[in-house]
């Protein structure tokens, strides 16, 4: 094979496959074959192996115009070297071609079609964006587009389901999970939907059904087992009730789980059954469920057990959340007569939130050690910080004030809010109404206030 063979034989051989066309903005290059003549004006010089140069070929190629501008800033960087040397009485030929693109933003590959269940990929997940900011009438406008691009998704119903439900639509709701169960009926969460559904819509056959199903693909579905604790419930069946909250909240997520638990401990309490659902609360707690609410019930429960000091340590966990619960606190320690814990619960109270109240209780700390000064200080602040808003808030002061020797004041401030119309059956109102003023012998107010609340009988 001649030289120059030789050199066409390794060219064909070695050329790069071709990319995609390259599109420029402005100046558009034409891609070019590259034959021997386009290889050697192109080349970049490659060392020669040892050896003399052979007749008719050149040792070295010298390069032309190795790199050349483009349109945007890219450049095409062609390289190319050859030579020939004689090895062992062997003409040897040697070649190199590298290829360099470089992009810049002026140049850009033509974008390939978007398949449609690529854009409606798209378009679920921006309605689901839209759905959890709750702007629900842009998600319906992106879920339109999935069903336009993908009609046979078969996510769609079940996740329209879920927006119609949010927005309360519940038939429409119950359509789309039924279309949902139908495509997927192994999802146990489209179950326990549709359970929620047909019990709203008093179908409680179906739902029952639907809500066990759920449970048989999925044990722990929250939403399943506390449905149907409330259908328990409904029925008059307390302990089954009771038995579904517990099993959802030990499936629940930790938030969730003291909600359900204080949902449990409630409903024992209104069936007059303080003591178990004390037992609730406390094994709940041993299974390290927490949260305000709970601590809170907790506190109740415990006070109506006689557990001072439980009550105390409960009030105080929910004081750390939740700063009205240092009332409680203040007020039991004054109960036990540890007066500097009291005025330290009431302290924090105000701290929290100055108001009122907690003034006329740190006020109550004050008596309590007899210091008139001081007492007198926290009405000073009490009066300055009430705002007339809340009846408990008045009949406090008028307490407060009667405590301290103000009676006619005290009565005065109860006359002016018993006189009230949305007050006018406040039974604990007008009786404190009608009990101070018969003290004071104002036997007409004393006629006005039993008279609202007749025929409770008034104080003699």
């Amino acid at each position: 094979m001649s030289g120059g063979e030789a050199w066409d034989h390794a060219a064909r051989r070695r050329r790069p496959p071709e990319a995609g066309r390259t599109v420029c903005r402005g100046a558009r290059p034409e891609r070019r074959e590259l034959s021997r003549p386009a290889l050697a004006a192109e080349a970049v010089p490659v060392e020669a192996e040892a050896g003399p140069p052979v007749a008719g070929a050149s040792a070295r190629l010298q390069p032309a115009e190795a790199v050349q501008p483009m349109a945007g800033g890219a450049a095409w960087l062609v390289a190319a070297g050859a030579e020939r040397a004689a090895v062992g009485g062997r003409v040897v030929l040697r070649w190199a071609v590298v290829g360099l693109l470089a992009l810049a933003p002026g140049c850009r590959k033509e974008p390939l079609p978007v398949e449609p269940k690529v854009e409606a990929d798209g378009h679920y997940v921006a309605a689901t964006a839209a759905y959890l900011k709750g702007d629900f009438k842009e998600a319906h406008a992106q879920f339109d587009e999935v069903r336009r691009l993908n009609p046979k998704d078969p996510r769609l119903p079940g996740a329209e389901g879920e927006l119609l439900l949010a927005e309360q639509r519940i038939d429409e709701a119950l359509q789309r999970f039924e279309a949902a169960v139908a495509l997927d009926p192994g999802r146990a969460t489209t179950w326990s939907r549709l359970g929620v559904l047909y019990g709203i819509k008093r179908n409680d056959a179906k739902a029952k059904a639907a809500l066990e199903k759920a449970l048989s693909l999925n044990p722990k579905d929250v939403t399943a087992h506390e449905a149907l604790g409330d259908a328990a419930l409904e029925a008059g069946q307390l302990d089954e009730a009771v038995r579904r909250y517990l099993l959802a909240s030990d499936a629940a997520p930790d938030k969730a789980r003291a909600e359900l638990v204080v949902k449990a401990a409630g409903e024992l309490v209104k069936a007059k059954q303080g003591a178990r659902a004390l037992e609730v609360l406390e094994a709940a707690r041993g299974k390290g469920v927490a949260s305000p609410a709970l601590s809170q019930e907790l506190g109740d429960r415990y006070i109506e057990a006689s557990r001072w000091d439980d009550a105390i340590a409960a009030y105080t966990v929910a004081a750390a959340a939740d700063p009205s619960a240092w009332e409680l606190v203040a007020e039991l320690e004054l109960r036990e007569g540890r007066l500097e814990k009291a005025e330290l619960a009431w302290r924090n109270a105000i701290a929290a939130k100055d108001q009122a109240l907690f003034h006329v209780g740190l006020g109550r700390v004050c008596l309590a050690r007899k210091d008139q000064a001081c007492a007198q200080a926290e009405l000073d602040k009490a009066l300055s910080t009430a705002t007339g808003e809340e009846v408990r808030e008045s009949m406090e002061l008028a307490e407060f004030l009667s405590h301290l020797g103000r009676r006619a004041d005290a009565l005065r401030l109860l006359e002016a809010v018993a006189a009230e119309e949305d007050q006018a059956k406040n039974e604990a109102l007008q009786f404190a109404t009608a009990r101070l003023a018969r003290a004071l012998g104002k036997s007409d107010v004393v006629r006005a206030a039993c008279a609202r609340i007749a025929p409770v009988k008034c104080p003699e």
